[in-house]
């Protein structure tokens, strides 16, 4: 039979009770090492925090390190019906004539017609079908074959050269397969020639006819210069500018291409109050979470010695100050727009070069600062290493304690069952004397009174 066990029973103490408050002393050690670990793991949590801020601030830094992503330049077209116009970073200030004389057109072909698409056959067994963009081919089996299935091996070749294939149905009873090249110009055009099944060549079975002819795209700029190119996306006639020739026009389309100060104006205040941000959480963190930590100093002086110090780059301006960006009191930053306009205005180059220079630029500086911090073998990452090596320690200790503890108390419950057993013994012990000594009395006063 199982047995029914209550502590103290035998002994009337309150063995539970006891035990627990000797546990509790015994678990103070384990107390004081959770309340480390709870340290440290905030300490690593608050590194994650400078992690991201970093990132956040060198994300802002890379869009100055070459002003990738922003527009130094806008471009804008007098008739976008005509074309539309995009600048990018190595374009220049200037304006242009331009004359869309032609458009890019891509070559097309089309056979005779055919009374259905699906069971009419083309030529004979063993017949194929040589396709050529230029001087690149590649060959289709036609003999026996439908226009739907001459049109389905085109697309599907693997080695196409960049041709599709299409099926035109006119009427109920008369059907065309047509042929178009991937790409315009005269350099794309297509051509197609036919063979027997011994490779001997043959009449054209589809009797295929140009329906369009290949086309160059071909413009006048400033009614001096004809650029002629196989697309209508033109990037390398104009330096910086891509066009995109939609429609011919007699007369001449204005090309304005301008400096855009307004995107320069907006990423350099991005960039001051992303310095701002990343400030603001060294300074929280270094009065909470990492308070003494002189990492987060060390830090705030790197990155602000790199800002107040002389670029040696070309140009006008070495100073982050000479274009308006500037310590305040409390060792923020503050961008004066009139300054930054000012030297835009009087020296657009110099001012890029003093942030994007690829040796001595600001952001250029910053960013290999900021990607030391963050390397995988960088500061921060010793210092949750080191971290993570702590918290190791503590859960090892911690779990050692609570091995040793779990023995401790399975002790302290033997002992006390351990003094139950002798209560109930000496109880016994105790109830048996007391019988013995009232029966000794007992029959001494019957003697007495006998």
């Amino acid at each position: 039979m199982p047995t029914i066990s209550a502590p103290g029973i035998g002994s009337g103490l309150d063995v539970n009770s006891i035990v627990d408050q000797l546990m509790a002393l015994e678990q103070i050690p384990i107390q004081n090492l959770q309340s480390k670990e709870a340290g440290f793991l905030t300490q690593i949590s608050a590194y994650g925090a400078l992690r991201g801020s970093l990132a956040s601030f060198q994300s802002t830094v890379d869009k100055l390190n070459g002003f990738s992503g922003i527009g130094l330049f806008s471009a804008s077209s007098a008739d976008e019906a005509v074309f539309t116009v995009n600048a990018d970073n190595d374009a220049a200030a200037g304006s242009y004539d331009i004359i869309v004389q032609a458009l890019a057109e891509s070559h097309k072909m089309g056979s005779a017609s055919f009374a259905d698409s699906d069971t009419t056959t083309i030529g004979n067994a063993g017949d194929t079908m040589t396709l050529a963009v230029g001087t690149q081919s590649f060959n289709v089996d036609i003999g026996g074959k439908t226009l739907s299935q001459i049109e389905q091996a085109i697309n599907e070749a693997t080695d196409n050269t960049g041709i599709s294939a299409g099926i035109i149905q006119e009427n109920s009873g008369s059907f065309y397969l047509t042929l178009t090249s991937d790409e315009t110009g005269v350099e794309n055009a297509m051509s197609v020639s036919f063979a027997d099944s011994g490779n001997n060549p043959i009449a054209d079975p589809l009797s295929m006819v140009q329906t369009r002819a290949a086309a160059d795209a071909q413009l006048l700029v400033d009614n001096s210069y004809t650029i002629t190119r196989s697309s209508n996306s033109i990037s390398d006639a104009i330096q910086g500018v891509t066009l995109e020739l939609l429609a011919t026009s007699v007369d001449a389309v204005a090309l304005n291409v301008d400096k855009d100060l307004g995107a320069v104006q907006t990423t350099v205040q991005s960039f001051v109050d992303a310095y701002n941000s990343l400030r603001d959480t060294l300074s929280t963190l270094g009065s909470g979470e990492l308070s003494g930590d002189g990492t987060l100093r060390m830090m705030e002086q790197q990155i602000s010695s790199v800002l107040g110090s002389k670029s040696d780059v070309e140009g006008a301006f070495k100073y982050a100050s000479s274009i308006g960006i500037s310590f305040q009191r409390d060792g923020s930053l503050q961008l004066d727009t009139a300054v930054l306009t000012e030297a835009l205005e009087s020296d657009f180059s110099s001012v890029t070069k003093l942030f994007s220079d690829d040796d001595q630029g600001l952001a250029f500086r910053l960013d290999a600062l900021v990607e030391n911090l963050l390397d995988p073998d960088g500061l921060i990452d010793a210092r949750e290493d080191g971290l993570d090596a702590r918290v190791k320690s503590v859960q090892d200790q911690r779990e050692s304690l609570e091995f040793r503890l779990a023995k401790t108390e399975a002790r302290f419950r033997a002992q006390f069952a351990g003094l139950d057993t002798l209560m109930v013994r000496l109880s016994a012990t105790s109830d048996f004397l007391t019988q013995q000594l009232q029966g000794l009395q007992d029959l001494a006063s019957y003697r007495n009174n006998n």
